[in-house]
This record gives structure tokens, sequence and C-alpha cells, in this order.
């Protein structure tokens, strides 16, 4: 059966009501012109014909006599798992409102762990795709992967494949069931692996205790420093807002400065979210905390082959380019953090230091620890445009998880010449998310006006980016981006 690492288990495991560890896409189709028909009727019609690869078709297993593991089904019906819904000549605010709706529920285990919904209805006449999977069978970069390899490159393609196609696992151990003796044989080489990596989990957190005393320069000690900013009742429910900005544009100016797309999404965000305290009266004294996933090297087991760790942002009041500098330095040490230890021992330690906060978080709401103000991930995406049967991809955007420790969400994904980025929250926790949207954009604009005269060489032409419309009320007629409700 497929190997479960110790992520996917506690994200099997220590699920609940307010924590569903869904993930997936929200993708916004334009139909071809002239096209005769429903689009959405024929595109669910062709869709159901398609059977479910790995890991889109496993199941959950859980048994008495082994640890709990996922094995694929054979044949199954997927009928019960893609759907048709027609809104009333929706827009975009009251789509992400449907979606978050859709996206809060969680997963019946009995069965596949996802479902896809195909959406007409909308008042530009777009269909909308939206699909949510469970976390624990599959990452954030191999979902992006799956949904790339979903669409096509050629407007002219008229094949239909579809997001459960499937994805080859890069990580062994699919295999069948061992006899008893390999199974005691790898019991032994599983139980010495993992008193390897609690002495990698060890080594780790003495570094980071040297780093959080200032003798060392590694990654500083979770839970300690975390601000207060973006905390709130914890609830089931989800708000969601989203932008883009220009990737070239992006790329040139971090280029510029020795910095990496993913340097320069941190460094916009956090200004954006000092620019939103600032408007909330709740300006930290202390630099905001991210939590950040990292894809591991090949080999890594399990579905999940990532580690995710915690690192502070820049001073409320620091300039651009001071706030880049700390940035990169913050991201320098987490690559040597990970450049020292082996998967098995940073897969460990982030189960274990993300378990903390939800275990406790069960018991007493009040006591759970801080984890960090946010998660931040960026699994990249699709390098051109993208189609389906026909129809062009306007949108393709993330829709994440907001795990224990921390109550918002941000993931990037490309699309052609845009960085798409999505903000999921709890409402309580950013009452006001489409803000925090529009100051993302006001944010770039404020980076590339401080960074541009080393930039001007590179600097290439791009299209002005679009905006987000309202959270609540009707959305603006100029403006084709947008927000959910916090309901």
């Amino acid at each position: 059966m497929p190997a479960l690492s110790a992520i996917d288990l506690a994200m099997f495991m220590l699920e609940t009501r307010e924590r569903p560890f869904n993930i997936g896409p929200l993708v916004l189709l334009h139909p071809p012109a002239g096209f005769k028909g429903s689009f959405a009727d024929k595109l669910h019609a062709r869709l159901l014909k398609r059977p479910p690869g790995p890991p889109f078709n496993y199941r959950l297993v859980l048994s008495l006599t082994h640890a709990p593991s996922v094995e694929p089904m054979a044949n199954p019906d997927i009928r019960g798992h893609v759907h048709r819904l027609t809104l009333q000549d929706a827009s975009m605010a009251q789509l992400l409102e449907k979606v978050c709706e859709l996206h809060e529920a969680q997963l019946d285990r009995s069965g596949l762990l996802w479902h896809f919904y195909v959406i007409d209805g909308l008042a530009d006449g777009s269909v909308a795709l939206y699909g949510k999977v469970h976390h624990g069978i599959i990452d954030g970069r191999t979902f992006v992967k799956a949904v790339t390899q979903w669409m096509s490159e050629d407007p002219k393609d008229k094949e239909v494949r579809a997001m459960w196609d499937g994805v080859a696992r890069s990580a062994k151990g699919a295999g069948q069931r061992a006899g008893m003796v390999q199974r005691l044989v790898a019991a032994g080489s599983q139980a010495v692996g993992l008193v390897r990596s609690a002495a990698g989990v060890y080594g780790l957190l003495a570094e980071q205790g040297l780093r959080s005393a200032g003798l060392g320069k590694g990654l500083p000690l979770p839970f300690l420093n975390v601000p207060g900013a973006f905390d709130g009742k914890l609830s089931a429910r989800r708000s969601y807002a989203y932008c883009t900005l220009p990737l070239a544009e992006l790329k040139a100016v971090g280029k510029a400065h020795g910095a990496t797309v993913n340097d320069m999404l941190l460094t916009v965000l956090d200004i954006a979210m000092q620019r939103y305290l600032a408007k909330q009266k709740k300006v930290a004294r202390e630099p905001l905390v991210a939590d950040m996933p990292v894809a591991l090297a090949e080999g890594a087991k399990g579905g999940n082959q990532i580690a995710v760790l915690q690192f502070p942002l820049g001073q409320a009041a620091a300039s651009v380019s001071d706030r880049l500098s700390a940035i990169r330095a913050e991201t320098g040490h987490l690559k040597d953090a990970l450049g020292k230890r082996d998967s098995d021992t940073v897969m460990l330690y982030t189960t274990l230091v993300h378990a903390l906060p939800l275990l406790v978080e069960r018991v007493a709401e009040n006591a759970a620890p801080r984890l960090s103000n946010l998660l931040i991930s960026n699994p990249f995406g699709f390098a051109g445009e993208a189609y389906l049967m026909g129809a062009k991809v306007e949108l393709a955007l993330p829709i994440s998880v907001v795990a224990a420790g921390h109550k918002l969400n941000v993931t990037a994904v490309t699309l052609g010449p845009r960085l798409q980025i999505g903000f999921l929250a709890m409402p309580a926790a950013v009452p006001h998310i489409d803000q925090l949207a529009r100051l993302t954009e006001r944010a770039f604009d404020e980076v590339k006006a401080a960074l541009l005269p080393a930039a001007k060489a590179v600097l290439p032409k791009v299209a002005t980016r679009k905006a987000p419309a309202k959270a609540r009320g009707p959305v603006a007629a100029k403006r084709k981006a947008g927000a959910a409700r916090a309901h």
C-alpha cells in the first residue's frame, strides 16, 4: 500500500471541523466563441468518463493491526464525486462565497478523498471548476502538477482531461503488502530511522535555541516572539480574496537585487500586511512570523514531501530595501537548515511543531500556542496560457488550508504572465480580507518604486494588472478579481 508520511498521518488524525485539510483549485473558463449548447453540461458529461488515477483513486484504510494507510480502489464510481451546480446570474464575489461554503465541509473518508464541481450561471457567462482534495494524499507541488497536466497549452486541443487523471508518485513505497518477516525487518528499520530522525530534531531545536539566545544564525525557536496579529475566533467558516501581480516585473526587480521571486513575494506581502494592520490600529512591535512549506528532495516518503518551517519577516517600519535584505537573510537561514538535515528529520519536526497547537486547541482554544501569523506558499503553476476543451483559463486560483497555529493562508500560483495570490482566512482573524488583497497590489507598486532605479535595465513592459473586488456587496463593474464573504 502507498506509504503515508508523518505529515500525511497528522493531516488525517488531527483534522477537526474547524481545521479541515482540504486543498484545491478554482478555475475560471471562458467558453470558446460560437460554442453550441451548454459548455458546462458537455464538459461535465465528458469528465464523468475519466477514471481516477493515483492518488485520486486512494481511500483511507484504518486497521487495528496496521498503521493507517491509503490504498487504491478498484473501479471506483465517480458519479457521486463530480457535481453540476448552476448559480443565478452570480457575480465573482457570489461565486467565491459559494466556493468557500463548499471548501469548509470535511470530506467523507469512506471512499474517494475528493469532490469536484462544474459551475455555471455566472453573470459574465464564464464556467467555474472547483475541486477539493484531502491534503493527506497530495502536497501542493504535486497538486499543481496534476492541474497543469489537466490543462492544454493548445486552444485547438478539444480532448478533455480531468483533475483526477493521476500523477506518478516520486517516492517509493507503493508496493504490495509484505510478509511477516519482511514486515518485521521493515519495522526495525523504521524504528532505527525514527530514532535517527528524533536525534536530528533535537539538533535542529538546539540550533534554534542558539539563534533565539542571540548566539547563532539559524532559524529561531518556534512559538517565541510571534505577534498577536491576524488572530480571532476559531471558526469553520472561511473568507477568500485574491489579486494578481505581473510576474515578469516581479522577476526583473528581484533579479536586479539578487532576490528570488519568493523573496520578492514575501517582501510585498509583508508590506501589505503591515499596511493592513496599521489601518486596523494593530501594528506589531515584533516582525510578523511566516510559516512556509519547502519542497524536499526526491525520495522523501509519503504524499506530502515537504517541510514547513517558521521565520520572521521585516520590522514594521523597515524600508523596502531593508525589509528585502532581512527576508533574504531569513530564507537563506532556512535553506541552510534544510541542507544540513535529511527529509525524515524535517518532516518529523514539521509534524510535531504543527501538531502541538492543534492538540491544545482541541482542549482549550484560547490556550493554543501561536506558531506563526500566517502560512505563505508558492508552488509555481502554469508557464503559459492554459485551455480546457478549447476554453481559455482566465484564472486558476489556489484554495488551501488554514492549519493550526495561525488563521491566515496565502498561496500564490502562476498563470502565464501573472502571479495569482489567494488569501484564505477565518473571518474574525482578517475581517476585511479584500482590503488585504488590494493592499498587496499597492505594496508591489511601492516595492517597484523603491527598487526601480537598479532594475530599469531589465524591467519588461507588462500590461496593468487587475484589481480585486470588494468582499461584500456587488462586484465593481470594471473589476474581474474578487473576494468572498465572511459568513
